[in-house]
């Protein structure tokens, strides 16, 4: 994972020589399971990255990404949501991207209805689409399943979406399809304020994600670091919080 971490903090270097605002410089987060030791604190880690990295109260549309399936990107997503949501008291909006493997909706529990996209190509409100996970302060807009291509909907009707977005939320979080399988998150890579790249530890190949990080880089996505997931700890979790 060292490559990996490595191909990142490039990026923060090129950007801190072209004289572009770069905040701080990306870290890795490793052990990021939903039922591993210390996952809140982890999660709440990550957060303050984010409001560090964009710290407009209005700038805050975060996407998550990985190279391939299996990441963990659904899952990353959805538990840093409902950390922000429940611990910090923050709203937040879930948006499911992934159309060929939409999965927030489902696991919430939330009836069918409007989704994102449909809104987007009908004209319709966006808000139509909300929909509100218990009494959280948490509300998901699912994505339908489909094997066709919208690419029409990233152009001036999506940042008008954002737009609305970042007045009615506090955090805007984009749970993307793999860039194996899809071109969507390439695509919203640059409309959104940040993105954060999921990557399996010991099983991504450095020069997998290395390709990630260079197609969004390409079309301007603004990388604030990467997530790495499902770490294994050969020794003591203790051990390595003294280290």
């Amino acid at each position: 994972m060292s490559r990996i971490y490595e191909a990142l903090q490039n990026v923060y270097r090129e950007k801190k020589q072209r004289g572009e605002s770069v905040g701080e410089s990306p870290i890795p987060f490793a052990s990021l399971q939903p039922e591993g030791f210390g996952f809140e604190d982890e999660m709440l880690s990550l957060y303050k990255v984010v409001e560090t990295l964009l710290p407009h109260p209005r700038s805050r549309i975060v996407q998550f990404i990985g190279a391939r399936e299996g990441e963990g990107t659904s899952t990353i997503s959805r538990e840093f949501a409902k950390v922000v949501a429940d611990l910090i008291g923050h709203s937040v909006l879930l948006v499911d991207a992934d159309r060929l493997n939409h999965s927030q909706d489902r696991f919430f529990g939330l009836p069918g209805g409007l989704d994102w996209v449909e809104a987007l190509k009908s004209g319709k409100n966006i808000e139509e689409s909300f929909q509100r996970a218990g009494q959280s302060r948490l509300f998901v807009s699912g994505c339908s399943n489909s094997s066709v291509s919208t690419p029409e909907i990233f152009n001036s009707a999506f940042e008008k979406m954002c737009e609305k977005l970042r007045v009615s939320f506090d955090l805007v979080l984009i749970d993307s399809a793999p860039l194996a399988v899809s071109p969507d998150g390439l695509a919203l890579a640059s409309k959104v304020d940040g993105v954060l790249l999921v990557v399996e530890a010991e099983k991504s190949r450095w020069q997998t994600t290395k390709r990630l990080r260079d197609s969004i880089s390409r079309v301007g996505g603004n990388i604030l670091g990467v997530i790495l997931n499902k770490r294994r700890f050969y020794i003591p979790q203790s051990i390595y919080n003294r280290l």
